[in-house]
């Protein structure tokens, strides 16, 4: 299956609704850690090279991907 926005029937009016766009949109809500992440920061904390308070603040981001025309 092909997605191209820009043959959408519904193109700029029903953006907010699409799944692609709540997939492919960066959110600014702060992420859990997954269970990889957690382990090789707790790594990371155990070889000293990151301080547990540090490694208390962090969270994971979804990556600022960029336009897409095509999924599939």
């Amino acid at each position: 299956m092909i997605v191209d926005c820009d043959s959408c029937p519904v193109r700029q009016t029903h953006c907010a609704d699409c799944v692609v766009t709540a997939l492919m949109s960066p959110s600014a809500a702060e992420l859990p850690l997954d269970p990889r992440e957690r382990k090789a920061l707790s790594v990371l904390v155990d070889a000293g090279l990151v301080s547990e308070r540090q490694a208390a603040s962090v969270h994971a981001q979804r990556e600022p991907w960029g336009r897409y025309s095509a999924v599939g």
